[in-house]
């Protein structure tokens, strides 16, 4: 590979990276399994090492990702919440316990505790004075989303510590961090999705979804609900400024799992520990053994060395410890025949072949379908309807089809041709430029209309309670509705009529329709299902303009300039917004009220008074800071009030130009924007030289 393809292969994989970012942690819908996920990252990881030149700015190697959701006030971290390194292969791990050694030394005893990796969402909860006094999300690691009262609800989660609280910690305190996983019991899971059901709700994808989205929720009755649970496994001890104090630190990990447990907040009892690379394999070995008897997912354990003073020895890198070591187990898989392949539409056209499969007995459930994803991935694998195929649960959830067995055909198996026409409304079918997804062209495909009104009266968008995929497919069956904007022009005495119904039902049901003109902006903004737009994109642009037309007249450059919109996305927007199709449809709804002359915009980050050099302003950062990571120097605009963007433009403020600078520092000069070297920027922050320093 020469430069310039090591370049292009770069710019994609960083799109890619983040676009599965956005997918998994913003809009909870995952298209790839994790393992896929980190092949993607350590291709990057790797490309970035071998052409160090041509490493990016801010690139997702040396960020966490990053779920915060802009509805949500944030906070800073009382200390970085970074993730753990994922390993999939035991050579790896015995590749980390050598390491480990080497770092510490012939001499140094080494003792790993191993305790299961949740499937959930981390949560730091502080306790001041023994009291529930805050709870964060992970957010990008640095800052998190504050979900306080949300987490309240959770059973376990205690309101108040015991009295004596103090005494678990070895020098004096008044404050204190629990960190752990909320998640959803498999039980309540499937309790949760039967309930859905009967109502006519589309269910939970997967227990870790449903936990994210309940985290998230704006009702706190909803979310005590949804009974959640949670498991802690660090304790740390805070400052007044609740910011972290090594003074206090307990000695081990197994002591912090003790003083959490005497503290009555709950803990994993499946804890073991290991001297060496064998044992720490005989307890992974265990572990796994006994992964679907638990009533929580699991996707692997968490391996970290015991000692804390040990721990320090080894220290972090800019996005993960390196004393831990987080191991995914590998798919459970079974043989089948595949049956047939059949084909769904999703809302946007896209065209996805699904295996119809002999049921067969997988990680605890019977598994009949499984996705294939595209034609593209189908002629890679060679899949044929008829063949015997090798299938596992990505993530112990998706049903997933790995590969097949040529060897077992008779001759009879050919390959699936790619569809000319859609399955459902028989027009043209074709892949748009650059894509790889099959699309549906006809903007009226009953499926299409499905899936738009689906999407339109989702709990983020329009949030029409009641309105359920049956009642849906109802409606387009009997024509009643083609799109959002027929959902008003429901006749209440033809809903009343239907069986089952009644007055009551249909007055509901018109009340939460003509209720969503009033939802909040970026919740409307997200239900018109713009490609690439999540609910967190929505907000930034909800905040930014205040009107479906000033919205639609936003070029890709304005956009690409905001915070947390790139490039790709800018791209998409604008060209959403500029099909004909998509001006008829926003017509349609604004004909029947739903858009307003004037939104009201969410609030702003606070901006503290006076002439600040930081607050309300955004900041592009470029080229190496020499004291701060890039992480810390974002995170201190963000506190101030500042925004920070990926890339400059028109709405730049402030360029923050360290050692190599690149094309930015060029394009700043070019459109006259201020540019401040990292000294300025300390100053301005009121940051010490020795800030942040390594």
């Amino acid at each position: 590979m020469n430069r310039n393809e090591a370049r292009r292969r770069l710019a994609a994989l960083r799109a890619e990276v983040e676009r599965h970012r956005r997918l998994y942690y913003q809009e909870l819908a995952p298209e790839i399994e994790d393992s896929e996920y980190d092949a993607l990252e350590r291709e990057l990881a790797d490309l970035e090492a071998a052409y160090p030149e041509l490493v990016a700015d801010l690139s997702p190697t040396a960020r966490v990702g990053d779920d915060r959701d802009e509805r949500f006030p944030a906070a800073p971290h009382a200390r970085p919440m970074l993730s753990l390194q994922n390993s999939y292969d035991l050579a790896e791990v015995r590749s980390f316990d050598q390491r480990v050694r080497r770092e510490l030394g012939a001499q140094a005893g080494v003792v790993y505790t191993v305790e299961p990796k949740m499937d959930g969402v981390a949560i730091a909860v502080r306790y001041r004075d023994g009291a529930l006094a805050a709870a964060l999300t992970r957010g990008d690691g640095l800052r998190g989303d504050v979900v306080t009262r949300n987490v309240a609800t959770i059973a376990t989660v205690s309101a108040r510590l015991p009295r004596g609280w103090r005494g678990q910690f070895p020098a004096p305190v008044d404050a204190c961090e629990a960190r752990g996983e909320v998640y959803l019991a498999r039980s309540r899971f499937a309790e949760l999705n039967a309930e859905r059901e009967a109502a006519g709700l589309e269910p939970f994808a997967n227990p870790r979804n449903a936990t994210a989205g309940t985290l998230k929720t704006l009702d706190p009755g909803e979310v005590g609900r949804r009974g959640l649970s949670v498991v802690f496994y660090q304790l740390f001890p805070l400052t007044d400024g609740d910011r972290w104090t090594e003074a206090g630190d307990l000695p081990s990990h197994r002591a912090e799992l003790q003083a959490l447990a005497a503290l009555g907040l709950p803990v994993n009892p499946l804890l073991e520990t290991a001297q060496d690379a064998d044992e720490l394999a005989g307890c992974l070995a265990r572990l796994e053994s006994r992964r679907h008897d638990l009533d929580y997912q699991i996707d692997g354990a968490v391996i970290k060395v015991d000692s804390a003073a040990q721990q320090q020895r080894l220290g972090w890198t800019a996005k993960a410890p390196r004393w831990g070591l987080a191991y995914k187990f590998a798919a459970e898989e079974a043989t089948t025949r595949l049956r047939a392949i059949t084909l769904q539409v999703g809302r946007t056209g896209v065209i996805t072949p699904v295996a119809e499969l002999e049921p067969v007995a997988l990680a605890g459930t019977t598994v009949s379908r499984a996705t294939l994803h595209n034609w593209e991935e189908l002629e890679r694998k060679d899949i044929r309807p008829g063949d015997r195929v090798v299938v596992a649960k990505g993530g112990d959830i998706i049903p997933k089809v790995l590969r097949s067995l040529p060897e077992a055909r008779d001759g009879t198996q050919r390959p699936l041709p790619m569809p000319k026409r859609c399955p459902v409304c028989g027009q043209k079918a074709a892949r748009r430029e650059g894509e790889v997804a099959l699309r549906c062209l006809n903007p009226t495909c009953p499926a299409v209309l499905a899936g738009r009104l689906r999407h339109f009266a989702g709990r983020q968008a329009g949030n029409v309670e009641g309105l359920g995929e049956r009642w849906i497919d109802l409606f387009l069956a009997k024509g009643w509705v083609e799109s959002p904007a027929d959902l008003f022009r429901l006749e209440r005495g033809a809903l009343a009529a239907l069986p089952g119904w009644g007055e009551r039902s249909a007055d509901n049901l018109m009340q939460a329709i003509a209720a969503t003109p009033r939802r909040p902006w970026a919740n409307k903004i997200f239900a018109l299902g713009i490609p690439q737009v999540g609910i967190a994109t929505a907000t930034t642009l909800a905040r930014e303009y205040a009107s479906i037309d000033a919205l639609a007249r936003a070029t890709a450059d304005e956009l690409s300039g905001l915070a947390d919109i790139g490039p790709l996305v800018a791209e998409a927007i604008t060209t959403w917004f500029a099909d004909a199709s998509v001006r008829a449809f926003l017509a349609d709804l604004r004909s029947v009220g739903f858009f307003l002359a004037r939104e009201e915009q969410p609030a702003a980050r606070p901006v503290a008074p006076g002439d600040d050099p930081i607050a309300g302003r955004t900041f592009v950062l470029t080229g190496t800071l020499a004291g701060l990571t890039r992480d810390e120097a974002r995170a201190a605009i963000e506190e101030r009030g500042g925004k920070v963007a990926g890339s400059v433009s028109k709405r730049t403020d402030v360029l923050v130009a360290g050692e190599k600078p690149g094309s930015k520092q060029a394009k700043a000069a070019a459109l006259g924007i201020t540019i401040w070297d990292e000294t300025t920027l300390r100053r301005h922050l009121g940051t010490p030289e020795s800030a942040g320093d390594r």
